[in-house]
């Protein structure tokens, strides 16, 4: 015992001597001699006490003092042993006692100062401040000589020799003593630092090089689905001292197990009707020895995805309080947890014990002005089989009777936006008519990125319904006049979405005089990665099926700046990606759309020229296979580019349908981003369709009802590499009526069957009742673009001879074209 615990011992038993002598000859000293023993018991486990902080103040000089930490493990006992290599070089190692639950924090600590040094601090009450240990006035680095802890003869917390006073200048005692420093010790996998908590919270984070390591490419457990499996491990020794390190099967229980230490890898099988097993993994190098355990059981172990109603999609719910059931199929036990920022709201009721067990939540009620929704992700998991499952919640606000009449914020429309993608009510910004309305121009300038309103699934594309649609609008959306301005879009496409717009999905929809952007402020669209097949990027909307798009005009551009795959299609619009069964315009000049944004793409890989190539168009990419589309009274003023693929300045692709009394006005030409540059011409000039009203079309020879009618092309069109080019089409199989062209349509001819046109690259020979161009008005100029580029007009005047660039002669009737 030292002599301050012995002065406060004598002392006490000074004070309990005089007062028994003061009592009469009788008194029973046994109750003092007991009472002494107890404050001798107390002093001596303040005096252990004391020493263990001073013990634990010395572990965290050490560690701060070390070079890097080399090991976190742990003893029988439950304390963290730490191996680490001092300033010397030396392997060394300390043992930490750590206490979880701290009530009591201990009178010392460190923290980090502006000046990014370690100092000493003390507390004296409870944590709630602190202030530095100074000596001569300094304070002490947490690295250097250690502050001196004890408590004096009167029993008060001494620092360096001195009373440690709290806020009134009243000296602390030592009634109640925390010797314990750290709470925890582990490795931050992320960062590869060994983390040190602190009693009082303090994060103390120092460099981690194990000296030797082994880890898996599988779980702790794995399940064996029968016998006769061989199940292979592939392990990977890390660490200073991992190059000929020795790895080793330890024990082996109800398995058998090779290793292959010249491809590091494990075989294990387990043993015919064991439901059980493990092995102990043994590595040892440079006096290092680790041993890790792996187990494995027989079946499967799965955790199926969480069913609500019957899917497994998100959950949508409506702002009330709501109780809801969610069944797991499972063949191994689970934990279930409520995603952090969703643990106020989302609550985790119980489980209902069943063959397939039904878990019961509860989400709160819900208010908020904006509108925007919740969500929170319940899980389901076993860490120890690495498996997991989860299904998301979303829930929207409670909204008032009779709708909230519109979107008038940029916060309106991005709540609007997470209603309609959640599968939710969008009541609050409709009118008294039940139309999401705008009620003023949106200013999307703070909106750092953007969900399109809707999703699509191309999973199952094909030419006739290219997408399945995923929560998509199926309202009236009108504009009123208003835009929806400064929105900046840029988007990855090789995060495996397909759609890239205003609006995802549209499906019985409307959409009504709707700008987007603005004609003073000029707003590129970017859209970068590895597109996946059916990518559609476009302003207005991805697809339309079953809807009306009338009176919108479009100011944003469209980049394309990712790639496009070999025979990968993909679509990049001016306004709509891919429509079925729908109208872009309407049946009046006042209801037809517009696009004055460019739309271009780089030197993407793919070169096809037909439906599995790049669609680039200022209307609409791509026409699906349905006889119920139409185009009418819609202008592209944009500038239409792409080096492969079909472009048209209306349209790239028509599968069936009709356009209508539409014109191109945008200039449209193929490779200006020099994809073929230097490129021998036989190896370019196939690999485009392009045209100034449409790109190309399917064979509509038997389809009598689909035609290009009435419309104008005033845009110049230019080929850079001899591709079949018209005024018109393409690659046409369409019934051409009544267009005129304007413009200059210029190119080299590599073949004698590609090159400019003014009507079509490629017509079908008119047959029967089917025929190719009827009552059109020949113009516009077609010759060298080599020679006219920079004086387009000054280019031949359009003649019979050159309405086609394949079989003119053959094909092309200046009788029936009167």
């Amino acid at each position: 015992m030292n002599r301050t615990m012995k002065k406060i011992l004598n002392t006490i038993f000074l004070a309990t001597f005089l007062f028994a002598a003061a009592c009469s000859d009788g008194y029973d000293d046994t109750r003092i001699k007991k009472d002494l023993d107890d404050v001798g018991q107390i002093l001596d486990e303040l005096e252990q006490a004391v020493d263990g902080l001073r013990t634990q103040m010395d572990a965290l000089t050490q560690l701060i003092n070390s070079s890097f930490v080399s090991l976190i493990s742990t003893d029988a006992e439950g304390n963290y042993v730490i191996t680490y290599i001092d300033r010397g070089g030396e392997s060394r190692t300390l043992t930490l006692a750590t206490q979880k639950e701290v009530v009591t924090l201990p009178i010392v600590g460190i923290a980090k100062d502006e000046d990014g040094v370690w100092y000493w601090r003390q507390t004296s009450d409870n944590g709630e401040t602190y202030e530095w240990i100074l000596v001569d006035g300094e304070k002490v680095p947490a690295g250097g000589e250690k502050p001196e802890v004890g408590i004096d003869a009167e029993g008060f917390w001494t620092v360096n020799g001195k009373p440690i006073t709290d806020a009134k200048g009243n000296k602390v005692l030592a009634d109640d003593v925390s010797n314990i420093l750290f709470k925890e010790a582990y490795v931050d996998e992320k960062t590869g630092e060994a983390v040190f908590i602190l009693a009082d919270g303090t994060e103390l984070r120092l460099q981690m090089f194990e000296a030797l390591s082994v880890s898996f490419d599988s779980p702790t457990y794995t399940a064996v689905p029968d016998y006769a499996s061989k199940v292979k491990i592939r392990y990977t020794v890390g660490g200073s001292q991992a190059e000929g390190a020795l790895v080793d099967i330890f024990t082996a229980y109800n398995v058998d197990a090779e290793i292959d230490e010249s491809i590091s890898t494990i075989t294990v099988s387990l043993k015919e009707g064991a439901q059980e097993g493990n092995i102990l993994v043994m590595a040892h190098a440079g006096g290092n020895t680790i041993l890790k355990p792996l187990f494995f059981t027989y079946g499967t172990a799965e955790i199926q995805d969480p069913v609500y109603n019957g899917s497994t999609a998100d959950i949508v719910l409506e702002g009330d309080m709501t109780q809801f059931e969610v069944k797991v199929s499972a063949s191994i036990d689970y934990e279930v947890t409520v995603e952090e920022s969703a643990s106020k709201w989302l609550i985790y009721n119980s489980t209902r014990a069943m063959t397939i067990l039904t878990h019961v939540f509860t989400a709160d009620y819900y208010e908020d002005a904006s509108g925007a929704l919740r969500t929170g992700e319940i899980r389901f998991s076993n860490a120890l089989y690495d498996i997991s499952a989860a299904i998301v919640v979303k829930q929207s606000p409670k909204i008032p009777e009779g709708g909230g009449g519109g979107i008038s914020t940029a916060a309106d429309l991005m709540g609007f936006a997470a209603a309609v993608n959640a599968g939710a009510s969008t009541a609050r910004w409709e009118n008294e008519a039940g139309e999401v309305v705008l009620l003023n121009d949106i200013d999307m300038a703070a909106v750092e990125s953007w969900t399109p309103i809707g999703g699509v699934d191309a999973s199952e594309y094909n030419t006739t319904t290219p997408y399945k649609t995923v929560n998509p609008f199926k309202g009236i959306f009108d504009g009123q006049g208003f835009a929806v301005k400064n929105l900046n879009y840029t988007a990855d496409m090789s995060t495996g979405k397909w759609g890239y717009a205003f609006f995802g999905s549209l499906d019985g929809a409307t959409v009504r005089n709707l700008t987007l952007g603005d004609p003073d402020t000029d707003i590129t669209w970017t859209f970068t990665g590895d597109a996946p097949k059916a990518t559609s990027v476009a302003s207005l909307a991805v697809y339309a099926v079953n809807s009306t798009i009338e009176s919108c005009t479009n100011y944003y551009n469209i980049d394309f700046a990712g790639d496009s795959g070999s025979e990968v299609l993909c679509v990049a619009s001016g306004l709509v990606g891919v429509m079925k069964n729908s109208t872009i315009g309407g049946r009046a000049k006042s209801l037809g759309c517009a696009n004055y944004g460019f739309v271009r793409t780089g030197k993407i890989t793919n070169n096809g020229n037909g439906g599995n190539g790049m669609q680039t168009a200022g209307i609409c990419g791509f026409m699906a296979k349905d006889q119920g589309n139409l185009i009418q009274f819609c202008v592209n003023y944009g500038h239409i580019s792409c080096p492969t693929g079909r472009t048209g300045g209306l349209v790239a692709t028509l599968m069936n349908g009709n356009v209508k009394n539409s014109d191109n006005r945008g200039t449209v030409e193929d490779d200006i981003v020099g994809k073929f540059e230097g490129a021998a011409a036989q190896n370019s000039y196939n690999s485009k369709r392009m045209g100034g009203l449409i790109g190309g079309t399917d064979d509509l020879k038997k389809v009598l009802t689909a035609t290009v009618e009435s419309c104008t092309n005033y845009g110049n069109v230019f080929t850079h590499i001899g591709c079949r080019t018209g005024g018109f089409i393409g690659h046409s199989n369409i019934r051409i009526i009544g267009c005129a062209n304007q413009g200059a349509i210029l190119g080299d001819v590599y073949n004698s069957d590609h090159g400019p046109a003014w009507a079509c690259g490629y017509s079908g020979q008119s047959s029967g009742e089917w025929v190719n161009v009827s009552s059109c008005t020949m113009g516009g100029y077609v010759g060298s673009y080599t020679t006219y580029k920079d004086n387009p007009t000054s280019a031949p005047a359009a003649t019979v001879h050159n309405a086609f660039s394949y079989k003119n002669d053959e094909y092309y009737d200046p009788t029936i074209n009167n």
